[in-house]
């Protein structure tokens, strides 16, 4: 490509990314965190009993035990199976849940209010899900058009795929670290760019295709994703949810069950479906249907059927991670920190260039660093609060940018070690609420991590605080006149 090409495509992913920098960072954040979502769910109540498996009896007594307690009306009825996931037995309907042991009794109502608060961050940026979702979306489009503009820009890609300069101011450095993690993680960022693109769109894209081919009919592209609702004799009766788990052992013993749906609760039209994972395909679940009394109709046909429809129910596992245990969820996570810090050290470089503009900077270095603080000061809130954690957060991120604008003092260095400290409060506050429970498999998982984020935080805030410190006198004595070499 020639040098115009080269220059155009530069301009254009250094201000696609400047405009939107903030946007960007707090998504790839927060999808970053939120690959552990199911481990979350499992931290925020530590205490509950965990199994490996559960009986037919175990789900009936729990679900006769829940209609009882919540007579509400609902449209449907869950149940979630005890998976390696979450290890933990869940019965619900459309407005509430609750936990049950391993006899099938009610232990507690399931609370996940900071799980949900960050997973809502990530796919609407806490607004209205209607366009909340689009505008991720858009964002993800701009992602692809910063991995393409990125690798379009480079000038020497196979010269420079491992060089890594130190010295000087830092620039250089940072600009190669930029360019490295954009070069060798471009196809993950790439892939996660474009299912994060089809979480938004998709409704769109099928508005679009039902006009064109369907003569607007959305339904019927719904039917060709999705597989219609299964057509059956008028239901009546209590739905025996019990026999129909009890032969998945038959009709899929290699099938791990994940949950379990009731639909249509109450109406003609009821029937109970069954989700199950299949070994080896990165499709969500393959999907078995059996009527009100439990009788085996057929499969959804989502684990065999067409290449599209298999694409599609692919895209939550891939966008994910969640598709090889732990190695798939490590994995993602370290990539999105790689992805995390292109947003953070793309900014700075274009900071740098622009001589560090001093509230620029501070206000930059808040929404990073301030952030991670805000996300540890509402879990701890969530601790002693039912209400909005989203207006928490946001409340928090607010008083971030306030105390920045009105404090010169809060440097690169100072939002580091706050949010350092932030943390170390949260597992403070975690330890005083769950006692022993702390000390549980669900808690230990995510608890060490932190932990070792806030060594690291305290340390490397500590390193910069003597280099801010030092910067000053060095800087004196460089231009000190007994300093300066005669012309």
């Amino acid at each position: 490509m020639n040098k115009v090409t080269k220059q155009n495509a530069l301009r254009a992913h250094s201000w696609a990314g400047v405009f939107l920098s903030v946007l960007l960072f707090l998504v790839c954040l927060s999808g970053t965190i939120a690959v552990f979502h199911f481990e979350f769910e499992r931290w925020e109540q530590p205490h509950i009993q965990e199994m490996e498996s559960v009986t037919p009896a175990t789900i009936e007594k729990a679900m006769d035990t829940f209609l009882t307690q919540n007579p509400q009306e609902s449209h449907h009825l869950f149940v979630v199976f005890p998976t390696s996931d979450i290890p933990r037995l869940v019965v619900e309907n459309d407005h509430s849940a609750y936990f049950a042991d391993q006899e099938g009794n009610l232990i507690e109502k399931e609370s996940v209010s900071f799980t949900e608060m960050l997973v809502d961050l990530h796919l609407y940026l806490n607004l209205p899900h209607s366009w909340g979702m689009i505008l991720v979306s858009a964002l993800g489009a701009i992602l692809c058009t910063l991995i393409i503009t990125g690798i379009v820009a480079h000038k020497r890609i196979s010269r420079d795929a491992f060089k890594f300069r130190r010295g000087g101011n830092g620039q250089q450095s940072q600009i190669d670290l930029h360019n490295r993690f954009g070069l060798w993680a471009s196809p993950f960022h790439m892939v996660i760019a474009i299912t994060g693109v089809y979480f938004g769109l998709a409704m769109v894209v099928m508005a679009v295709v039902a006009q064109v081919n369907y003569g607007g009919d959305r339904q019927a592209v719904m039917d060709q994703i999705f597989t219609p609702d299964p057509i059956l004799a008028p239901q009546v009766g209590k739905p025996e949810i019990g026999k129909a788990f009890a032969q998945m052992q038959t009709l899929a013993p290699e099938k791990t069950p994940l949950f379990l749906t009731v639909h249509e609760v109450g109406a003609p039209e009821q029937f109970i479906e069954i989700y199950a994972k299949a070994p080896n395909r990165m499709i969500y679940a393959e999907s078995y249907r059996f009527d009100t009394q439990g009788n085996y109709v057929g499969v959804a046909g989502y684990e065999f059927g067409e290449w599209g429809k298999q694409l599609a129910w692919s895209v939550y596992r891939l966008h994910f991670g969640d598709f090889a245990g732990m190695t798939s969820k490590w994995l993602y996570f370290v990539l999105g920190i790689m992805m995390t810090m292109l947003c953070v050290s793309g900014m700075e470089i274009w900071l740098s260039k622009k001589g560090h503009p001093v509230l620029a900077t501070r206000l930059w270095y808040s929404v990073v660093w301030g952030s991670v603080s805000a996300l540890a000061l509402t879990a701890i809130t969530d601790m002693f609060y039912s209400g909005s954690l989203t207006v928490v957060f946001w409340c928090l991120m607010v008083v971030n940018t306030a105390l920045t604008v009105a404090m010169k003092g809060l440097s690169k260095s100072v939002w580091l070690m706050i949010s350092g400290i932030s943390v170390l409060g949260l597992l403070v506050f975690y330890l005083i609420v769950h006692t022993t429970a702390s000390v549980t498999i669900a808690s230990l998982q995510l608890n060490i991590p932190m932990a070792v984020y806030v060594c690291w935080s305290l340390y490397r805030a500590n390193t910069l605080l003597k280099r801010e410190r030092m910067a000053p006198s060095a800087k004196a004595q460089s231009g000190s006149p007994a300093q300066q070499t005669p012309a």
